[in-house]
């Protein structure tokens, strides 16, 4: 394809301070889903080949956390920045140290597409100084857009991608803390190693003046899978994401995992806190809200757990699923420094029958807050093998929390024993539906599995109008299932409150 300058060129270049230049090739192409699924497609047919970079210089290498979050984008270089000012900016992650791998970039219009070059220029190293030398083709490990998501004023960030197939993104008045994933594969088979997909290419499509929308296109390769992505994103009260993806399969795999999300549960209101720490709660997530057709909404709470533990649930139908950050206090945290109270839910909503499957949750333990130890996504029941594809699409709603429902909702899970040792739940629920009930009008329907049996239950209101609480007593830990739903009469006037069928 011919290399010439067009407007799209000069238009980088009025976006950047005039020290910065850009000088990047530019194609006439247009760059769709289409052309990105020919791109997986292709690769998916030949073997597999790792990404290839200019290799970094040792002192980039060897970069701890502390030291590679010294290295900082200069604001004032945002692409699309500066005199365009356009409603959405792209800034850049350099490459160090656990993120030393390498994405290409590239820019996109309706017409012409050119890839974005690295430039030591747009970042201030601090105290590291001089980094040592890099090429324009070193490339960035990854990038962020920034919106006035806030306030009018500040460009602050919408949306990250680093590392793998990782990406976050924030709604109004939230901080980062749950991740999203391109794909997972093997994540949660004990005693096989799992395969991180990575994004190596993307193809961010520049915004007009009045955008409300931003749309950007990745690649995705694996020893086993190569990927098309299409991502369509909507910032407002919601920041909504439209994901559209191909898949083309190298390799059968065992546990393929859609729209997974990953996110860090330490203790909570339903587990013991480690001894000398103040904060009553630690977690980015505190349960696994899903929705199917055949059973409605459904509410685990997420736990503290001493081995791996892994919950499958049937969905025949999905409706969606997500991992949330429900109790929104900050009482019941007490941390002025990382904010958990401010930490976004996430929710998949697919965007077409995704057929027969199971939604997985795996549970890891672990000793501190600095680890993510939990992973939902949804597999199918039929099997990928070596040549085949897979197609799907859904919506990704980052917030404080889904769209409310019209059933009550759980909010909060306290465990503990009676005064004979036997296992005990205290299981709160609120809603507007519930407020003008009294007891005669309705009561907790609960389901237990296996041997163990309720021995004692009980209704009783909250204060302030706050919402109700089912005490639940058992003769043991029940190891087939616990649920709990609120009814009137035959009709659920609550979500389904649910323990998995094994517990640790």
């Amino acid at each position: 394809m011919s290399r010439f300058t067009s407007f799209l060129l000069l238009s980088m270049l009025a976006t950047a301070p005039a020290s910065f230049t850009w000088g990047a090739g530019v194609e006439r192409l247009t760059v769709d889903f289409d052309y990105v699924k020919s791109l997986a497609a292709e690769r998916a047919a030949n073997d597999y080949k790792p990404p290839e970079a200019p290799r970094l210089p040792r002192k980039l290498r060897d970069l701890d956390y502390n030291d590679y979050r010294e290295i900082e984008f200069r604001a004032d270089a945002s692409l699309w920045g500066g005199e365009q000012a356009l409603p959405f900016q792209l800034r850049f992650y350099h490459r160090g140290g656990a993120n030393s791998q390498r994405v290409l970039l590239h820019e996109t219009s309706a017409t012409h597409v050119q890839e974005i070059p690295f430039r030591e220029e747009f970042f201030n190293y601090r105290a590291l100084e001089d980094p040592g030398r890099m090429r324009s083709d070193s490339g960035y490990a990854g990038f962020r857009v920034h919106y006035a998501l806030n306030r009018p004023e500040a460009m602050d960030e919408l949306v990250s991608f680093l590392g793998s197939s990782y990406f976050r993104a924030l709604a109004p008045g939230n901080i980062y803390g749950l991740s999203a994933r391109g794909l997972a594969l093997d994540a949660a088979l004990p005693g096989r190693a799992e395969e991180f997909p990575d994004f190596v290419s993307f193809w961010i499509r520049k915004p007009t003046a009045d955008a409300e929308s931003l749309e950007w296109f990745a690649l995705l390769d694996s020893p086993s899978v190569a990927g098309a992505y299409a991502f369509t994103i909507d910032p407002g009260h919601e920041t909504v994401m439209t994901v559209r993806v191909a898949l083309y399969w190298r390799n059968a795999v065992a546990d393929p995992g859609w729209a997974p999300l990953t996110s860090m549960f330490w203790f909570g209101e339903n587990s013991d806190r480690p001894a000398n720490t103040l904060r009553p709660e630690v977690h980015d997530s505190d349960g696994l809200w899903i929705e199917t057709a055949d059973a409605g909404r459904q509410w685990q709470p997420l736990q503290r757990v001493a081995h791996a533990r892994i919950t499958d649930i049937p969905t025949s139908s999905l409706r969606g699923f997500g991992l949330i950050q429900r109790d929104r206090a900050f009482a019941n945290y007490q941390d002025l420094e990382a904010g958990y109270h401010r930490r976004p839910s996430a929710w998949v909503e697919p965007l077409e029958d995704w057929g027969p499957g199971q939604l997985r949750l795996s549970e890891l333990p672990t000793d501190s807050e600095y680890h993510d130890n939990v992973v939902a996504y949804w597999r199918p029941d039929q099997p990928v093998a070596a040549g085949d594809e897979s197609h799907f699409s859904y919506r990704l709603i980052w917030g404080d929390q889904p769209p409310p429902a019209s059933l009550a909702q759980v909010t909060a899970t306290r465990h503990g024993h009676d005064g004979e040792g036997r296992p005990m739940w205290w299981v709160d629920f609120a809603g507007e539906n519930l407020a003008q009930l009294a007891p005669s009008d309705f009561g907790a329907d609960l389901q237990i599995g296996g041997d163990a049996e309720v021995v004692h239950q009980a209704l009783e209101a909250l204060p302030d109008g706050a919402g109700w609480r089912v005490i639940i007593v058992t003769n043991a830990r029940p190891t087939a299932g616990l649920t709990c739903t609120l009814r009137q009469g035959p009709d659920a006037i609550s979500e389904t409150w649910r323990l998995p069928t094994s517990s640790s």
